[in-house]
């Protein structure tokens, strides 16, 4: 897929930026496939009604003596919906460009399911920072309601006013202290002392040695690196060339370290040892006035018998962690209004001794069980999100069927319950979980919620797995989660996805065979259930083991068709296939670009979001020069233009604030393109396909609503609008006089009288400098693209 970086000597056209109908790197008839990855079969699956098993659907299918459950079947004997050509289907093609920062929305999404439902215990979303020629350094920013608890909750150690004033004579520093004397929380606290106005987590020494700019994080950053397994490998050195990266961009670095932990040459020049404070009374008294208020607190403590359950529980073998944890179970007894000491005792072993599974099979009551199901899927979202789920999930065991079996005893579901039988705090205790305070992102931006979550993150992962496969609802749990996949919510659809590729790694036969297919063709809600199993089968690809059978299910679905099968490939190549073989993916996804339906066009457009996503700057130039060979051959022309809108108005880079101005999002390839010096391959790129899309003769519509999103963003940005006017008049307006003119069409509607947001400032400063710009003489068709 190579892309010619001259023209070539023929005569242009004047009105049109159409590439040529020939070049070396354009896709060949889809006949071909792409070469079958990791050595699988590449053969296609059998037709429907084939009484094969290769992947496709098999409607009507009798005779197979098998039985398909709920979630799976649906879909399976339907007439497949007929795909809409790429020339006719000017609704979808609307909706799918419409959709502003989208890709970005979803990738982060994704990633804080994993976090919850897979058990990545490091929180927040990541930023990427390159250095040349290496791959990205990974940070993720600490949770703001870890900061917020430490800064209100923190006891200083023995001697913490010297650590604190000697920690700082350099910008980094190593925090070596016993197991119990809360290393973590102290650490935060030191940064917290050096006014960091960010937190971020590394991984890694590896990660921490490879940074050479910090730029994106802002000033003033706090990096932790909390007791990394490879903390052998850190020298002094290195810690001394960090000195003056760190001192310009105003940031701190702290390591922690355990008392066992070997240190490197050099690096105990940096170390600051802290102790584990003489009693925990305090750490007590901190969190549950916290949560409580102090006077709460104090009459809370004041319970019968209460501080000397304290002191036996805060023994010498506890942890400000065993404090902290005291503090939030003594604060929910305080909240029913009696402090039952038994109780407590009880609850301060976690577990009680039992397994998840174990505590599972104990609730009892169907309800409870329920509950506990939705939390295990949904924990991390919005509280409303977890206890609607539960409610729908019940409902589903409202039938003569009856309950779980483990649960007979206990008699049917009710048809009615008293909806104020029990709180949410009570409910909380039984379930062993927890509602806090955040700030999540949802399909609105980022906004304060209350969130329902397990206080173990090791719950939800092995709830989802004993639910599936230790009683029979299979089919009530299939058909619950196309429930929540078929949700407007973006984050819904997301940790369901994740939560059916859990299930899969159990099942992934029977999940490819009797349930994937449906959801891939089912003609309500097929676009956002073949998301959701590109979600499921992103979960699949992280174990080494289903590796090879997600490439052969999907090439499957590729060689195969029909349109749907296709269309869920492309999503699959995007989200859980390309991050490991990228060239393999933008061939398919181009070849796949061939075929006429817009339904697929819009998978593509998606799919390359999600590549360019995994890694922005090493990944967009393959992704761009992949959209141009599409825009470049007729039978994919179509496909690529709208692939190119889909992926301008998806991906979003926010922006910390920085010299005193508020933080900003800007379009992810307009950003590129700024960055990009003048004449660049990825500026050439940008201008050509932007072009390429104006002057189209099907995609003009769309074309206008992403150019109108990217003038609306810069109408109060100055910056931002500084931009938009070098890469619409220097490498877009520049390819031809026509798409100079459909452009000044464009920024004069921006002030229409019938709009109902007008563009003012974005159509005079864009007009004014597209007519002022030098005709642009006629492009060679496809030349220096």
């Amino acid at each position: 897929m190579s892309t010619p970086s001259a023209p070539p000597p023929t005569t242009a056209q004047p009105t049109t930026t159409t590439a040529p109908t020939a070049s070396t790197g354009a896709p060949q008839p889809q006949s071909g496939g792409a070469p079958p990855p990791n050595g699988g079969s590449g053969a296609p699956p059998p037709a429907p009604g084939s009484g094969g098993d290769g992947g496709a659907p098999q409607p009507g299918n009798a005779q197979s003596g098998t039985p398909q459950s709920g979630g799976a079947q649906q879909g399976d004997n339907q007439q497949a919906a007929p795909a809409d050509s790429t020339a006719d289907a000017g609704n979808t093609a609307r909706d799918a460009t419409a959709r502003a920062g989208q890709g970005s929305l979803r990738a982060g999404l994704l990633r804080t399911a994993w976090t919850h439902i897979g058990g990545d215990r490091v929180e927040g979303d990541k930023i990427v920072i390159h250095a040349d020629g290496e791959r990205g350094v990974v940070l993720r920013a600490l949770a703001a309601g870890v900061v917020d608890t430490v800064r209100r909750t923190f006891q200083a150690p023995p001697r913490w006013d010297d650590v604190v004033a000697d920690a700082w004579r350099r910008r980094s520093v190593v925090l070596r202290g016993p197991g119990g004397a809360g290393k973590t929380a102290a650490a935060v606290r030191l940064l917290i002392s050096a006014q960091a106005k960010a937190f971020y987590l590394l991984d890694s020494v590896a990660e921490l040695t490879r940074l050479t700019e910090l730029k994106q994080l802002g000033r003033g950053a706090g990096l932790l690196l909390d007791r990394p397994v490879d903390l052998g490998e850190l020298r002094g050195s290195q810690l001394a060339g960090l000195e003056d990266l760190l001192l310009q961009a105003e940031a701190h670095l702290v390591l922690t370290a355990g008392p066992e932990a070997e240190l490197g040459q050099g690096v105990g020049e940096y170390v600051q040892r802290i102790g584990r404070p003489d009693i925990l009374h305090d750490v007590l008294l901190a969190h549950l006035a916290h949560r409580l208020g102090e006077d709460d607190a104090e009459e809370a403590l004041a319970a019968a018998g209460l501080r000397d359950l304290c002191e036996e529980l805060l023994d010498l073998g506890a942890s400000c962690r065993d404090a902290a944890r005291l503090a939030e179970v003594i604060g929910h007894e305080h909240g029913a209004g009696l402090i039952d000491l038994e109780r407590v005792r009880a609850r301060m072993d976690q577990t009680g001794g039992e397994s998840p599974e174990e505590w599972f099979e104990g609730l009892g009551d169907t309800g409870l069980r329920t509950h506990a199901v939705a939390l295990a899927v949904l924990g991390g979202l919005p509280q409303e999100y977890v206890a609607m789920a539960a409610s729908t999930l019940l409902d589903r065991f409202r039938s003569d069927r009856g309950v779980l079996r483990a649960s007979v005893e206990h008699g049917p579901v009710p048809l009615r319950q008293d909806p104020f039988s029990q709180s949410r705090r009570m409910l909380d205790e039984k379930l062993r979980a927890r509602t806090v305070t955040a700030v999540t992102r949802g399909d609105n931006g980022w906004l304060p919620c209350t969130v329902a979550e397990y206080r173990d993150p090791d719950y939800p992962a092995r709830i989802i797995r004993h639910a599936w496969s230790q009683y029979t609802i299979q089919g009530e749990l299939l058909d619950w989660l196309a429930d929540l996949v078929d949700k407007p919510s973006q984050q819904v659809r997301s940790f369901a996805g994740t939560a059916l590729g859990l299930i899969a790694t159990e099942s992934f036969d029977a999940v490819s065979a009797l349930v994937l297919p449906g959801w891939i063709r089912d003609q309500a809600s097929g676009e956002q259930r073949r998301e959701a199993v590109a979600y499921a089968l992103r979960v699949c690809a992280r174990d080494p083991d289903l590796r090879p059978g997600v490439r052969a299910l999907v090439e499957g679905w590729y060689l195969g068709g029909p349109w749907e099968f296709q269309a869920a490939a492309a999503r699959a190549y995007g989200l859980c296939l390309g991050g490991a073989d990228l060239p393999t993916a933008l061939q398919a996804l181009t070849r796949l670009g061939t075929v006429d339906s817009v339904q697929v066009a819009v998978a593509i457009g998606d799919a390359v979001a999600d590549l360019m996503e995994e890694d922005v700057r090493a990944n967009a130039p393959a992704v761009l020069r992949a959209l141009a060979e599409m825009a470049l051959e007729p039978k994919s022309r179509h496909t690529g233009h709208l692939a190119f809108l889909i992926l301008a108005n998806a991906l979003v880079t926010d922006e910390p604030p920085a010299g005193g101005l508020p933080g900003r999002s800007r379009p992810t390839l307009l950003r590129l393109a700024a960055d990009s010096p003048p004449g660049g391959e990825l500026r050439r790129l940008i201008g050509y396909l932007w072009a390429e899309a104006i002057s189209g003769e099907v995609y003009s519509e769309p074309s206008g609503i992403v150019l109108d999103a990217w003038a609306t963003q810069a109408e109060s940005d100055p910056e931002l609008l500084a931009d938009l006017v070098r890469v619409l008049v220097d490498d877009v307006a520049a390819r031809s006089p026509r798409v100079g003119l459909l452009l000044q069409r464009h920024a004069a509607h921006w002030t229409d009288r019938d709009r109902f947001r007008p563009l003012p400032r974005s159509a005079a400063v864009i007009g004014a400098a597209l007519r002022a710009a030098p005709s642009a003489r006629p492009t060679q068709p496809g030349g220096d693209r």
